[in-house]
This record gives C-alpha cells, structure tokens and sequence, in this order.
C-alpha cells in the first residue's frame, strides 16, 4: 500500500475512532432487540454491546441468537406480523434481497457512514433493484481444510498439497482406522461448504465470471470435472456419512475420531475451545503447482428494522459497527476478518486465513445464484447428496443443477 493510501486509510480510522468514542445524543431509556443465527458469539458479542453501552449508556441491548437453520424462518415470519427486532444480523445476498426488497429494512444511504467499506464488501447488503446500502457488512469467512496436528505427526503425515496427495493421506489414515474427513450430508449445506475447498481448483478462476456473465453454464465441462472429484471423496468421509449433521461432524473431529474437517474460517473458536491441537490449508490444488484457490463471501451485516419504534437508537449502533474500533473488536472477541477497514489481527490462525486470499474465489452459489428459487444452494445441495451416495453421477448432477437456475423464478 502506498503512503497516500496509508495516510487515507489512518485518517478514515482516526475519524471513525473519534466519532466512536463521543458519546451519542441523550435519548431515552431504550431496549433494543438484536437478533442472530450466531449461538457460538454470545460471549463476544455480549462483551462488544457492553463497551458500546458505556459511551450509550441510554441504550441497552439484548443480543438473541436463534438456531441457524431456521434463523431466516424465524425472521421472515416476525418481520411479516410487524413485529421482529429492532437490529437484524441478516446473512447477505439473496437473503438479505430477500427482505429488503419487501421493506423490512431500513436503508441505510445517508444515515450511516459507509467510508470504511469497499464497494466489492458493500455488494452483499444492496438491493440490486435501487442500489441502496440495507446493512453494514460484518465479515468475510473462507472455506478451509482443517486438521489434526496430533494424528497427522503420529502418522507421520505432511499436509498434502494436490488433490492426489489428499486422497493417499486420506487412504493412509482409513487404513489405520482413522476417519480421515469428519464431514456428512445430513445437512446440506455442509456438503455445500466441503465443495468449495475442492471444486473451485478443479474449475477454475476464470469460471465464476463466465457462468455468472452467462457465457457459459454448469454443464460446462471443467464444472462436471470438479463434481466427480467430490465423489472421489465419498469413500473418506464418515461410515454412514448421510446422516451426520452439522454437530456429529464437529464432534467426530474435536473428538479425534477424524483426522479433517472441511469448514468455515469461523470454526477457529469453537475448535480452540474444544482444547484441539490444529491447524488449516486451503483446498489441494488440482496438479502439482495449480492454484489452491479458497472459496470466500460476505457473511451479512448489520441492519435496523424499517418498522421499528426505536429506529434512532438502533442506527447509533448500526453507526458503530461501521467504525474501526468495532471491527477491531470483531477481530479481537470473534476471529474473523471484519468487513470495515483499520482492524490489525494478532492472531496468527486469522492471519493464515488472511494469507490464503491472495488467491480467493467467490462461493459460488451463496454470491451469485441466490436470488431465485430455487436458489442455486439448494440445487447443488441436493445434487451433492445424491452425488456422493452415487444415487447419481456428475454430469447428471450439473444438469440438474444447469437446468434449475435457468429456470428459477
């Protein structure tokens, strides 16, 4: 970064951190609802809303996550009665399309400082229809391959670095009866998640932006390709892997019983907590000296309720989670690589993670292929159900998946 850009960016910063640290206008007495899908950020959030609530002593928040599956359910419903909380954690993209353009949200343009934000992090929370700002982008996550360290230097294993080599570990520890992926299917999103450390170095960087532009679609050959090297994995994964959700794969692997787990950059926490000795890779690449390519979005943001009758207050905080001193909080209480800019994680996992874009690629379905239904999510997910149990083979798969975003209303 230049010098010019630097004294920008340190200027941005100190302005922000000021505008933080004078205490909002005296209002009254008020209690905010924030709801979230985040269960395993209470404690950071908790102890974020209490360094806001000193310099807002006034405003009082109460931070309720909800289960994640049924999170946007939950929403959708309240939001619809006139009711909800007056702070939405709204995931980004179609989601947050979703119940923008429905007028659930307040936007945000003009009332919130944005200068902190880059227009590629902004893309997440604005409505394509009126270009308006809905939330305030939190962070960025990134599919990575984690493992154990333990198992690995008991068996003497270096971390693979092509696909090929991935699979002769992943033999090696299934002959020492070593679960070598904890990953399942029962919930499909998971699955979702585990094709994005394997299937962008099998596609490549080129085909976001040509099946996004339309030139091409996900019958094209390299995507086909990358499908069946998900079923390669099949045989890895958990004895009965189509019922294991979500909770069985953490536990398998904080466990021990399997040696990796294919997850988001926000299992850094729970992993720690868990008391686990690990560490993380990106995806292998596809040949000796490809690329190892990482899958990356935009979590959500931050946005106020357009029919909430403390609609002043909850833009005050909205106004600090545009700040620099809270996405250094983000970083500090959350590992994770917050969206605003200023933030300096001493973390060396997250600066890992952070090593790993300079060759990131968009998650393919979440960023592009979300806002109809069915959504491009559901259309993979289901096909890598099927996919993986060889209810049905790759080229089968993309067509159904080609077919039914073509055909998404």
């Amino acid at each position: 970064m230049g010098e010019e850009n630097m004294t920008k960016t340190t200027t941005k910063a100190l302005m922000a951190a000021a505008a933080f640290s004078v205490a909002a206008p005296a209002l009254a007495e008020t209690e905010l609802n924030f709801w979230s899908w985040r269960q395993e950020d209470i404690a950071g959030y908790e102890a974020i809303i209490a360094e806001f609530e000193k310099t807002h002593p006034d405003i009082h928040i109460v931070y309720t996550p909800h289960e994640a599956k049924a999170y946007n359910t939950i929403l959708t419903t309240a939001l619809a009665g006139g009711s909800g909380p007056d702070i939405i954690h709204t995931r980004a993209y179609g989601s947050l399309e979703n119940i923008s353009s429905a007028g659930y949200l307040e936007p945000l343009d003009g009332q919130v400082d944005l200068s902190l934000l880059s227009k590629d992090e902004l893309l997440g929370t604005t409505l394509r229809s009126d270009g308006k700002v809905y939330a305030v982008p939190f962070a960025s996550q990134t599919v990575v391959v984690y493992y154990n360290k333990d198992i690995f230097d008991a068996q003497g294993i270096t971390p693979p670095e092509t696909f090929e080599e991935f699979k002769a570990v992943a033999a090696h520890l299934k002959d020492a009866g070593i679960t070598p992926l904890a990953n399942g299917t029962a919930d499909g999103w998971t699955i979702e998640v585990m094709s994005g450390a394997f299937m962008p170095n099998f596609y490549g960087s080129d085909f976001f932006g040509q099946v996004t532009s339309g030139a091409t679609d996900f019958e094209d050959p390299r995507y086909v390709t990358a499908l069946g090297k998900m079923a390669e994995l099949a045989e890895f994964m958990p004895v009965g892997f189509e019922g294991v959700d979500y909770a069985t794969m953490k536990a398998l692997f904080t466990s021990g019983a399997a040696a990796m787990f294919v997850g988001g950059s926000w299992e850094i926490n729970g992993f720690r907590d868990a008391g686990l000795n690990f560490d993380m890779m990106p995806g292998p690449s596809a040949e000796a000296g490809g690329e190892r390519m990482v899958a990356t979005w935009m979590d959500g943001g931050y946005a106020v309720n357009a029919a909430s009758p403390n609609k002043e207050a909850a833009l005050e905080f909205i106004r600090f989670t545009a700040t620099t001193p809270f996405a250094q909080m983000l970083t500090d209480q959350l590992n994770n690589i917050p969206a605003v800019d200023g933030a300096v994680s001493s973390d060396p996992m997250l600066q890992k993670v952070a090593s790993f874009h300079s060759a990131a690629t968009p998650y393919i379905m979440l960023v592009a292929f979300r806002f109809n239904k069915p959504t491009g999510s559901t259309l993979l997910q289901t096909g890598l159900q099927e996919l993986m149990t060889g209810a049905k083979d790759a080229a089968t798969v993309a067509k159904d998946i080609s077919d039914g975003i073509k055909n998404a209303e």
